[in-house]
C-alpha cells in the first residue's frame, strides 16, 4: 500500500552517520578488551601467591600497606596504557572505515573525545578491579576463571534474562553493562536502557575500589604463610 513504510515496527541498526553508532567504533576497543585489563590486574597479585613470592615481598616491605598502595598505582597506570594502546587502535581501524563509507569521522564532535577519555580511564579501573580480586582469590587460576567467566558468560546470560522478564534496568548495573554506559555504545540486547556515562564512570569506580578496599582489607589482616 502507498504510503507505508515496510520497515515500520522493526527495530533498525543506526547507520555510521548516527553518533552513537560512531562512539561504538571507537569504543570497541574498551568494551571488548576490558577483560584483558581484568586479567592483567588478577595476575599481578595473585601471582604472589602462585610462585610463593608473597612472602619475600612483605618481608622486604614489612608495611603492606606501601606495598598495596604500589601495586595498585603500578597496575593502575599499566592499566590506562593499554587503555590508550587499545583505544588508539580502535580508532585505526575504525576511522579509515567511517571515511571510506562517506560519513563524518566525529573525532571532536558528538561526544567522542569524551567516550575516547572514558575508555582509557575505565581501563585503568578494570585493572584495579583486577588486582583486588586477585587479592580476594589467592588461587590465579581461579580468579581468572571467575573473573573471565562472569565478564564472558554470566553476565551476559544475566542480562539476557533479566531482559526477557522485563528486568533489564537492573542489567545496567552489571560491571560490564556500565562499561559500555561509559562509552555511550549501542545496547546489544533490545530494551536494556544504559545508565548515563557518568553512572557507568560511578558506578564502575564503585566496583573497582570496592574489590579494592576488600583485597586489602584481607590482605593487612590474614596470614600469608
Amino acid at each position: 500500500t502507498a504510503g507505508l513504510d515496510p520497515g515500520a515496527g522493526q527495530a533498525r541498526t543506526p547507520t555510521l552517520g548516527d553518533p552513537a553508532m560512531v562512539r561504538t567504533v571507537y569504543g570497541a576497543g574498551f568494551v571488548g578488551a576490558h577483560v584483558m585489563a581484568l586479567v592483567l590486574g588478577i595476575i599481578g597479585m595473585s601471582g604472589e601467591y602462585r610462585h610463593h613470592t608473597i612472602t619475600p615481598t612483605f618481608l622486604a616491605t614489612p608495611r603492606r600497606g606501601r606495598v598495596l598502595v604500589a601495586k595498585l598505582t603500578t597496575y593502575g597506570v599499566l592499566g590506562l596504557v593499554f587503555g590508550a594502546v587499545t583505544t588508539v587502535t580502535a580508532v585505526a581501524l575504525g576511522a579509515p572505515i567511517i571515511a571510506a563509507k562517506g560519513f563524518d569521522l566525529r573525532l571532536t564532535s558528538g561526544q567522542v573525545p569524551q567516550t575516547l577519555a572514558l575508555s582509557v580511564l575505565g581501563m585503568g579501573v578494570w585493572a584495579v578491579f583486577g588486582l583486588g580480586l586477585g587479592t580476594l582469590v589467592r588461587s590465579q587460576v581461579a580468579a581468572i576463571l571467575i573473573g573471565v567467566g562472569f565478564s564472558i558468560l554470566i553476565e551476559p546470560l544475566a542480562t539476557f534474562a533479566l531482559s526477557t522478564v522485563d528486568l533489564a534496568y537492573l542489567a545496567r548495573f552489571l560491571p560490564g553493562n556500565a562499561s559500555n554506559a561509559i562509552v555511550q555504545s549501542i545496547p546489544t540486547i533490545k530494551g536494556l536502557d544504559l545508565l548515563p556515562w557518568w553512572g557507568g564512570s560511578l558506578l564502575l569506580l564503585a566496583y573497582g575500589g570496592l574489590f579494592a578496599a576488600l583485597g586489602a582489607w584481607l590482605t593487612l589482616r590474614r596470614d600469608i604463610t
